[in-house]
């Protein structure tokens, strides 16, 4: 990684032949578990094969806004090592922006139930990395003053030496970003990578209401889990907010896909307050920044009556060096909410190639990107329903999950985050609709997908 100005920085009588033989073929654990505390995290396991998808119910946030877990879809909250899956949950107590939560870390061993660790104050969710040494790291954003305001604050690295070992109770703190409460220093929309080196990127714009920079501006946080202090590098001068950067960190460079995320306070009818209506790409290489738009839709014929025509869904690098790009439309005039198209964009800065996925199914909310043996995958949800399929030939698998899984955030562990070397892809499906929640039936889900289930598709479009 290119280098910038250094900052420093400061987890049996009597019973009968057939009920002792009932008895005796019950497992220990149903024993144990009339002795011990129950788990943290209760479960519903949909049993399973060791090939087959693992699905289990999770603990997630109680209320909807405006810190619930399923928030921020451009975040990593899932990451994988060995045998052990970290994620975390926000335990917030209600819907306002004036109360500070919980940044709870938990972990999965194999087939072991959930187990919390550490936690930490924040107001919005999170990202979590996983290095080559199976260090876990948190980064969290933590309010100044939560009751003044909550997206004035500061972003702290929480590292775990020994969880590698399964320790998330015990951790380190580095600050990345100070606030003093008077201007905004770090935004709320945090995105974070790995590279193969170990490098970790936090990424996050900011605003022109923030005088230390020219209008809007675009910036990196970066270091190796050995180095003493944090990089800082920006861009300045744009002309639009551009927030909820992915991140993704290669051999040479840093990249961001955010979107424009204007404010623009309303003055009639027609306006709204956030304009999601453009994609730009950024690369920050060897101490220079290169950006290019990847979509505009501004001059659309529904720009000046809708606030969002876009929405990015994923960034990735593939093993040839081949950066693909996904994002959505909403271009349908009767309705605002669902999608109407997804694209896939492929190449390098300077030389790319769209073309839209013909999913042949109505109502596709999210599509990720999911990497095995070389080859990738599109993982696809609609409202109720997740599907995989091979991206050279669109052909939707359904997976089985619950019925109650309704209208959830997809996260997916990556090599992005620091997973790899293994045989599974970890999903977390979080649910994200206000009205399930304010009738307390929202539901989370964690899912775990054999590595084989992919092949087998790679094998049949073959």
């Amino acid at each position: 990684m290119p280098t910038s100005q250094s900052l420093g920085v400061n987890s049996q009588n009597g019973l009968s032949p057939i009920i002792v033989l009932l008895v005796l073929t019950l497992p220990l654990a149903f024993f144990l578990g009339l002795f011990v505390s129950k788990p943290p995290l209760p479960s519903l396991i949909i049993p399973t094969q060791k090939e087959e998808v693992f699905v289990e119910k999770i603990k997630g946030s109680k209320f909807h806004s405006p810190d619930a877990t399923w928030w921020g879809y451009n975040q990593e909250k899932i990451v994988r090592h060995k045998d052990t899956v970290f994620s975390y949950y926000i335990d917030n107590d209600d819907d306002s922006n004036k109360t500070t939560s919980r940044f709870v870390v938990v972990k999965k061993d194999g087939d072991k139930s959930w187990e919390e660790g550490a936690m930490f104050p924040t107001s919005r969710p999170g990202n979590l990395l996983i290095d080559s040494n199976g260090i876990l790291h948190a980064f969290v954003f933590e309010p100044f003053n939560v009751e003044a305001n909550d997206s004035l604050g500061k972003i702290l690295h929480y590292y775990f030496p020994d969880s590698a070992s399964g320790d998330i109770k015990n951790f380190k703190t580095e600050l990345i970003v100070d606030n003093d409460g008077k201007s905004e220093t770090a935004n709320i929309r945090v995105g974070a990578a790995i590279g193969q080196d170990d490098t970790m990127v936090i990424s996050f714009g900011l605003t022109k209401f923030n005088p230390a920079y020219k209008d809007q501006s675009e910036h990196i946080y970066f270091k190796k889990p050995t180095d003493e202090s944090w990089q800082h590098a920006y861009v300045d001068g744009l002309q639009h907010d551009y927030f909820y950067p992915f991140t993704l960190v290669s051999t040479d460079s840093v990249y961001l896909l955010p979107i424009q995320d204007d404010y623009v306070p309303p003055t009639n009818s027609i306006s709204y307050p956030n304009i999601y209506q453009k994609i730009m790409f950024l690369q920050y290489q060897n101490g220079t920044w290169k950006n290019e738009m990847i979509v505009d839709l501004s001059n659309h014929e529904l720009a000046k009556s809708r606030s969002r025509l876009l929405e990015q869904e994923d960034l990735y690098e593939d093993k040839n060096g081949t950066l693909h790009i996904l994002y959505k439309e909403f271009l349908n005039p009767e309705n605002t909410f669902s999608a109407t198209s997804h694209w896939h964009t492929t190449g390098k800065p300077g030389n790319w190639k769209s073309k839209q996925i013909n999913f042949e199914k109505p109502g596709v909310n999210w599509v990720r990107l999911v990497e095995v043996d070389d080859n990738l995958y599109y993982l696809v949800t609609t409202f109720g329903e997740i599907f995989i399929s091979p991206i050279d030939k669109v052909e939707l698998t359904k997976l089985d999950i619950p019925e109650d899984a309704k209208n959830n955030y997809p996260y997916v562990s990556t090599i992005k985050g620091g997973s790899n070397k293994s045989n599974f892809v970890d999903l977390l499906l979080l649910g994200a609709d206000q009205k399930l929640f304010q009738e307390g039936k929202n539901t989370n889900y964690y899912i775990r997908i054999p590595k084989s289930q992919f092949t087998k598709l790679k094998q049949v479009s073959n």
